[in-house]
């Protein structure tokens, strides 16, 4: 019951955010909202998306892009080698564990109905840009998810709560990046770029997406390296998806 409320109150934050601006854009949206139609345009998500990802070789050595690049590679190895591991071996409490695996599922489960849920809206109500807003959450979800299941199949890093881990890459394990932290801060970014000027729904989406990100290290599901490099790289989905 508690989990249905905030997801309304979430969906009822981005119609309060509307501007009268995006109001009057309101067109007829049940052309977006047929079965099919939300297939094709998932397919055209798909497509575009897969031509930007043929351009990230080309983009990533801009020198635009490294000012940002660069320290987040830096504090990526800094944290591997340095802080993984003795961070890991201080969480203890099962008890701890569990109480945050569960707070970072609820919380992911929150973006996740807050999209579904907004598209809803925007369907029902005939507002494209809220249902558009709802549509590109749940692309970006799909679409940080997804990526993050091929670089970890590509790592294969233990993970923390393995006995004797030492976050070993190549080791046996999904550890690296965090698909809650990707996945969380993929939604966070689109809600934020397509809601700039309201700072409270823009903070609040990022505030959250931290608190799930940041529950998965007491959680002793992931490193912090891993939940840095995730929350980046769902960031920068989020934001390519909220701006094409």
């Amino acid at each position: 019951m508690t989990l249905r409320v905030v997801e309304t109150l979430l969906a009822l934050l981005l119609l309060a955010s509307l501007s009268p601006k995006a109001w009057s854009q309101a067109a007829s949206a049940e052309s977006g909202c047929s079965v099919h139609a939300f297939f094709h345009e998932a397919w055209s998500e798909t497509s575009q998306f897969g031509h930007g990802l043929k351009t990230v070789p080309r983009g990533i050595v801009r020198t635009s892009n490294l000012k940002w690049e660069l320290p987040i590679l830096a504090a990526t190895g800094v944290l591997i080698a340095e802080v993984d591991r003795p961070a890991a071996n201080r969480i203890q409490s099962k008890s701890l564990q569990q109480t945050a695996s569960q707070w970072s599922n609820v919380g992911l489960g929150i973006e996740i109905g807050a999209a579904g849920l907004t598209y809803a809206l925007g369907c029902a109500e005939h507002h494209s840009y809220l249902r558009d807003t709802g549509f590109k959450g749940l692309a970006a979800i799909g679409a940080a998810g997804t990526e993050d299941l091929v670089l970890k199949l590509t790592f294969n890093r233990q993970y923390p709560y393995t006995p004797n881990s030492i976050g070993k890459f190549w080791g046996g394990g999904k550890s690296f990046p965090s698909g809650h932290a990707a996945t969380s801060f993929a939604f966070a970014a689109v809600v934020a770029h397509r809601y700039p000027k309201q700072k409270w729904t823009k903070w609040s989406a990022y505030a959250l997406a931290t608190g799930v990100s940041l529950s998965r290290y007491p959680a002793k599901k992931h490193f912090p390296s891993d939940i840095l490099f995730g929350a980046t790289l769902g960031y920068v989905t989020g934001t390519y998806l909220a701006s094409h």
